[in-house]
């Protein structure tokens, strides 16, 4: 089960805001380049709990050189009443001598045992043996001393004074770390006071740098959504990060594919690691502290009234100070776990007994079909004890079923329900779960047979709905005879007909031509879908169809909210990897093929297994010719043939040879047998086809794939993606049809019956390149420019900047090329320019 991170609002916006203190790589290098300073006594570094202090502690160890001489010393909360107690080992060979030598003071014994190693000190003068008036004799150089003290703030005084002695003694330096919540030693703090002593602030944990340290971690390249989903299931904590990241990793939950590492849905994980450090955590509290722990882990979120009458308002007050627990907003109050994986430690370390005799123990909550959702882990705890509920209330928490965060919840629930007249019901929870966590070859059969010989009317209806939803993306089909055909017009079934209509029709127009009128459909599946939360469902495949409008309409405003997304991580799998290929094909279409690699590469590692192979294969087609823009051949070539073969899988070269037989035209080139789109003239099917040729021609420098395939897409009548093809072929500059005035043509012609301002954007481009004048292509490009269609604009910044050298017109020339060259380095970076940046404006 995936976690609900979002439920704590204020840590998530620590992980997304950007930090306007230096982050850990800046800090680290200043604090290594502190270090060998003779100026520089201590550093101490203040951050919240969790924040990564101690992990930084272990990268200035790894960072220093071999030469220097390290000590690390520790402060816990249970040593710091013991007198030397942080210096372990020490202080116990110290004890021995006192009680030798009781005329001496203790804290004295300790400083000789812990520097009996270290050399004479720098003040003290130590006369050279056996030396000559006419002879220098050079003390051989001690190796600089270096104390690492992490959460210097629990270290009790006896051993502080007798670290900080080491500093003037022995020119050591001080690192430490100390809890921002706790007031630094009174020492420490009159040594900061006095100049003697530097202090940085580490901000919270951000997506950013957890994803650099998974990286760090599984010595790879890891999807985003990935560690975004790591991170906000350890609360952004360091520690509880480092050991999810290692647990994950032993138990397949993070496998490598693709060249990333990524998330397998269907893995499971104890999480042992997590378990034993909050078990350990937990033990070390205070009986009441532990039980509220226990109580709100197992039944959060639980009422705070609950859990202060049964175990006091102190122990509450010090698990909320010391940020294990969190108050969520809203009458009554309620608590919960500082972070997923804590609480899911916590419930997992304990025993049977105890969670059985706190659940007799604790009153019951109000619970309701109202009410069930919200409380769907009081339901699982009540059942895991052998306690019975009713099936209404079990299936009352059917709507949890669609979110990851809480579809296993709702399946243990829904698993629970024995009425034989539910049982339709509870499967269906259990299709919807399945969805939800990613299963969709899983939930596909199910589906199919709720809606051919389901009970319930309802069920076989909702059960029709999905499998149309799962068919927009490819992943099943709705069977003939399905209860989907026996509606009564005016039953909540409308809406989805409706959606499924307007899809449809939105394809078909696109694929005629008439970009705005397939916008205005696509628009009202869209509006429709977020009117009724309901139809969800629907959306992963009409947001791809909306995305292509957009694009074909050039409406990137309304496009970039669609695909920018920024909580990917807590929405199903299939619909994160929908968002993620809209947005590179987005990228892709605008002619910056770095950003689209970097943007499509990872979600490829996710849906390899999906089973979507519609959504796969024009993922692959994208990347492909990313690769063959970007000039890795052997990359692109590769896609180009994972491409072709989810076509395969999703069936549509059954139709080839039929499409022979009836006199269909053939593939000159012999390279799409397999890749024709004769079966399933989708949209999807037809702009993958599009771009693995264009892929092909431009590793090949040829212009044969995409001209075999335009004779295809003529043959079936559709005009957009016919200009779509003749559009990249004039986009290849090692092709010979970049010069060919009969492409020109045939493109300006193409963009005539192009409606809308993509057809009118083509018209353009084709326009400058037939009359190849250097003023006209040098305002198509900055026409195209403020199209955000940059590679058709960088074509003509270049052919007008020859075109003016050839007329000898140096500063024009000059002009055009420093347009050109703006807009190379746009490509060059990676990035997304911001809407409405053109690189002839200035400052741009």
């Amino acid at each position: 089960m995936l976690p609900d991170p979002w439920l704590d609002e204020d840590t998530v916006t620590a992980g997304l805001r950007p930090s306007t203190f230096p982050d850990r790589t800046q800090l680290l290098n200043l604090i290594l380049s502190a270090v060998p300073s003779p100026s520089t006594s201590g550093i101490v570094v203040v951050g919240e709990r969790g924040s990564g202090k101690s992990h930084l502690l272990l990268s200035v160890k790894e960072g220093l050189p071999e030469t220097v001489d390290v000590r690390t010393f520790s402060g816990k909360p249970e040593r710091r009443a013991l007198q030397f107690g942080a210096l372990g080992a020490v202080s116990a060979t110290a004890g021995a001598a006192a009680a030798a030598d009781e005329a001496v003071a203790p804290g004295l014994h300790v400083l000789r045992a812990l520097t009996s190693t270290l050399g004479p000190a720098d003040y003290l003068y130590t006369p050279s043996r056996g030396r000559r008036r006419n002879k220098r004799h050079v003390q051989p150089a001690r190796p600089q001393l270096v104390l690492l003290v992490d959460d210097i703030h629990y270290i009790d005084p006896a051993s502080l004074a007798v670290l900080l002695q080491l500093i003037p003694g022995f020119g050591a330096t001080l690192v430490a770390t100390a809890e921002s919540r706790h007031p630094l030693p009174p020492d420490l703090y009159q040594l900061w006071e006095d100049g003697f002593l530097e202090q940085y602030f580490l901000p919270p944990f951000t997506f950013s740098e957890a994803h650099a340290l998974c990286q760090s971690i599984l010595g790879g390249h890891v999807q985003r959504r990935a560690s975004s989903l790591l991170a906000a299931m350890s609360g952004f904590n360091v520690g509880l990060l480092c050991l999810a990241v290692d647990d994950a990793r032993r138990s397949g939950f993070l496998v490598r594919a693709d060249g990333y590492w990524t998330i397998d849905v269907r893995a499971h994980c104890e999480w042992p690691g997590v378990v034993e450090h909050v078990r350990a955590e937990n033990i070390s509290r205070p009986p009441e502290e532990r039980q509220a722990l226990e109580l709100i882990a197992l039944s959060e979120p639980v009422a705070l009234e609950v859990v202060e009458r049964h175990f006091g308002q102190k122990a509450i007050e010090h698990l909320l100070t010391n940020h294990h627990i969190r108050l969520l907003p809203g009458s009554p109050p309620l608590l919960s776990t500082s972070s997923w994986l804590r609480g899911e430690g916590t419930r997992l370390s304990v025993p049977r007994s105890r969670s059985m005799a706190l659940r007799l123990g604790v009153e019951e909550p109000e619970l309701t079909t109202e009410t069930a959702p919200a409380l769907l882990r009081w339901i699982t705890w009540t059942l895991d004890c052998g306690l019975s509920l009713s099936d209404e209330l079990l299936l009352a928490a059917a709507p949890a079923a669609d979110r990851p965060s809480t579809a296993e919840l709702a399946l243990r629930a829904a698993s629970a329900v024995t009425g034989e007249d539910h049982l339709d019901e509870a499967r269906l929870v259990r299709a919807r779960a399945l969805i939800a966590e990613g299963h969709l070859r899983e939930a596909g059969p199910e589906l199919r047979q709720l809606a051919t010989a389901g009970g319930l009317p309802e069920v076989k209806i909702d059960a029709a709905h999905r499998l149309l939803a799962l068919g927009l993306l490819g992943a099943a089909s709705l069977p003939a005879g399905s209860a989907f055909t026996h509606h009564r017009p005016g039953e909540p079934t409308d809406a989805a007909l409706l959606i499924m209509n307007n899809v449809h029709e939105a394809e078909r127009l696109l694929l005629s031509g008439a970009a705005p009128e397939a916008l205005k459909r696509s628009t009202a599946a869209m509006e429709a879908i977020n009117a009724d939360p309901t139809l969800n469902m629907f959306l992963p495949g009409v947001l791809l169809r909306h995305v292509m409008g957009l694009r074909y309409n050039l409406a990137w405003e309304p496009a970039d909210p669609l695909v920018d997304t920024p909580a990917h991580y807590t929405l199903p799998m299939h619909l994160s990897a929908c968002l993620d290929v809209a947005r590179g094909y987005v990228q892709l279409s605008q002619g910056l093929p770095r950003a689209a690699r970097a943007t499509l590469e990872p979600v490829l590692a996710e849906l390899h297994d999906a089973g979507l192979p519609p959504v796969l294969a024009l993922a692959a087609a994208l990347l492909a010719y990313s690769e063959a823009l970007c000039g890795n051949t052997r990359q692109a070539l590769a896609k180009a043939r994972q491409s072709m073969t989810a076509q395969e899988a999703a069936g549509v070269s059954v139709q080839h040879d039929s499409d022979q037989a009836a006199g269909h035209s053939a593939d000159p080139s012999g390279l799409f047998t397999q890749h024709a789109l004769g079966a399933q003239p989708g949209l999807l099917s037809q702009l993958a086809a599009v771009y693995v040729a264009a892929a092909q021609d431009q590793v090949a420098g040829t212009s044969t794939h995409l001209m075999a395939l335009a004779e295809h897409v003529h043959a079936q009548g559709s005009i957009l993606m016919e200009a779509e093809v003749f559009s990249l072929l004039t986009l290849n500059p090692a092709s010979a049809a970049v010069d060919d005035p009969a492409i020109q043509r045939r493109l300006g012609a193409l963009a005539a019956t192009v409606h809308g301002p993509g057809g009118a954007a083509w018209g353009t481009f084709a326009a400058a390149l037939v009359g190849n004048d250097p003023k006209a292509l040098e305002a198509a490009g900055r026409s195209l420019s403020a199209d955000r269609q940059f590679a058709h604009a960088a074509l003509c910044y270049s052919r007008a900047a020859a075109g003016y050298e050839a007329r000898t017109r140096a500063a024009a020339s000059r002009r055009a090329s420093v347009l050109l060259g703006r807009l190379r380095a746009a490509f060059d970076s990676g990035m997304v320019p911001p809407l409405g940046w053109v690189p002839g404006r200035a400052g741009g």
